[in-house]
């Protein structure tokens, strides 16, 4: 569709699930209960309209009062006052008896007095179905109010109130006559609530399928965010790491040499293991490990706050504030409570295409795991989605994961079943002998190159990090090395040469 066709919302993120806006011309009906941000969205169209793109615009109103209207639009920083003294903007205060009589005229006052102005826009706010004058059917009234809309060019925002909170239950007839179909809800999400917007229908166009979340932010207005699982783009997914000889160092002493040298460009690694393990250590020394070779990081922490984060990193000797400051390294911690998604990964997008980094760590997955509650289809989404990402923008990401089993595993990522979506897996365990427990590393996964499944021991030392040690243990250590000892990761490690006593008969 030519440009010129389309009329732009303005409204942050509409369009981008509009594939640019709406059909001009098109009567947009919008539905919702009580409460779900119908008025908000209508007058953001035409403020947006006047301000951003030229279009004049008219808000028809029947039971707000316009100075309320004005002082509530002013919490957004919406000055609909001086777009009225500029001839940008009509605000009419009528009844609904006399807009349906007006509308119904093929002499409309209003639509002459719309078309005088020039309006390009129009909203009206708490339509309720129009009652045919001879008693027929509603929808032949609707369609001549849609008709004489169409005649003056004007493409108009109908707000449709419904007492039903249930989508099916509050579908009318005026939906069958209307180009487009804007459909808002609030629903309760445990304690918390969240809005969404499904664009059922629009004609003349394509649009992006299925239920958005949007946000109404004070001094803003509304933030619309397109779900994680819609698909973003041939490029995006066929995103892969495809750079056959480069490598990106791990920054942990003797884990290199375990992984052919480094992880693949735009390769994705799971780092699994129960808490205390080291993951969290390993992901400083990965970003730090970025910031000496002068390449930008970007790590996501969902469970430890920023000053957490710097404090554990200076334990390890990695002076993060300074990195951080010469802009090498990006931050970014939101906390789990009240999660919304598709805003989430929305930020995660806008993150990584302006700081452009070329490694990401995210700690930890199992945070959004309990954070979307036990739907495993919708994790497996979200990741797809950032493992996608990251690997349409060349990034080599690291991901957290923890695992609830202490001393062996029967299911590295549990419940959440995205092992196949990762090139790499490295195990990280505790191996209890005698009466202490020692870190273990295994590399259990590295798509495209070798890998022996060998369990290392590791260390972590205070102003040091991890390493990984060397087999066998050189020196003068009071236990035994790993390589002295079979079934690591099991639940029961015996000595090698050990004899085991036959079973009583």
């Amino acid at each position: 569709m030519p440009e010129a066709d389309v009329v732009k919302t303005g409204i942050n993120g509409l369009d981008e699930i509009l594939f640019g806006g709406f059909p001009r011309g098109n009567t947009i009906l919008v539905s919702g209960a009580a409460g779900t941000g119908k008025t908000t969205l209508g007058v953001e169209f035409v403020y947006r309209g006047a301000r951003q793109f030229h279009e004049p615009g008219m808000i028809v109103l029947f039971e707000v009062a316009p100075d309320k209207l004005v002082r509530d639009a002013a919490l957004f920083g919406w000055d609909l006052r001086e777009l009225e003294r500029d001839g940008r903007l009509k605000i009419v205060f009528t009844t609904r008896q006399v807009f349906q009589q007006e509308l119904l005229q093929a002499d409309s006052v209003l639509l002459a007095e719309a078309a005088e102005f020039g309006a390009r826009r129009l909203f009206v706010d708490g339509l309720v179905p129009l009652p045919e004058p001879n008693g027929g059917d509603s929808r032949d009234a609707f369609h001549l109010l849609a008709e004489g809309l169409h005649r003056e060019n004007l493409t108009a925002m109908l707000a449709l109130e419904s007492t039903f909170a249930d989508a099916e239950a509050m579908r009318a007839p005026e939906e069958f006559v209307a180009d487009t179909i804007l459909r808002l809800s609030i629903e309760p999400v445990q304690r918390a609530v969240l809005r969404s917007i499904e664009v059922v229908k629009s004609r003349g166009h394509e649009y992006a399928l299925g239920r958005h979340s949007f946000r109404i932010v004070n001094g803003q207005g509304l933030e619309v965010y397109r779900r994680v699982q819609a698909p973003r783009g041939v490029k995006r997914e066929g995103g892969a790491s495809f750079d056959p000889t480069s490598r990106v160092t791990t920054g942990i002493p003797g884990l290199d040499e375990l992984v052919n040298g480094g992880y693949f460009v735009a390769s994705t690694t799971l780092v699994v293991g129960i808490s205390g393990a080291g993951k969290s250590v390993m992901a400083l020394q990965f970003i730090a490990e970025g910031a000496r070779r002068g390449e930008r990081s970007l790590m996501i922490t969902l469970d430890e706050p920023p000053a957490q984060v710097l404090r554990n990193a200076h334990s390890i000797g990695i002076d993060l504030p300074s990195v951080i400051d010469r802009g090498l390294v990006h931050l970014w911690y939101e906390p789990a409570q009240e999660f919304e998604i598709d805003r989430h990964f929305a930020q995660i997008e806008a993150i990584v295409e302006d700081f452009k980094p070329k490694r990401a760590v995210i700690d930890s997955l199992s945070t959004y795991g309990s954070s979307l509650g036990a739907s495993e289809r919708s994790f497996r989404d979200f990741f797809h989605a950032v493992v996608a990402l990251m690997k349409e923008r060349q990034v080599t990401a690291v991901y957290n994961h923890e695992n609830p089993e202490m001393l062996g595993m029967s299911s590295m990522m549990g419940e959440f079943k995205v092992s196949s979506l990762v090139d790499n897996i490295i195990l990280m365990n505790w191996v209890e002998l005698g009466d202490t427990f020692r870190h273990a590393l295994t590399v259990a996964k590295m798509r495209a190159m070798p890998t022996r499944r060998t369990t290392h021991e590791c260390e972590i030392v205070n102003g040091q990090g991890m390493k990984v040690l060397p087999r066998p243990l050189v020196g003068a250590l009071p236990m035994v090395p790993f390589a002295s000892y079979v079934g690591l990761i099991s639940r029961a490690p015996e000595r090698r040469g050990q004899v085991v006593p036959e079973r009583a008969l």
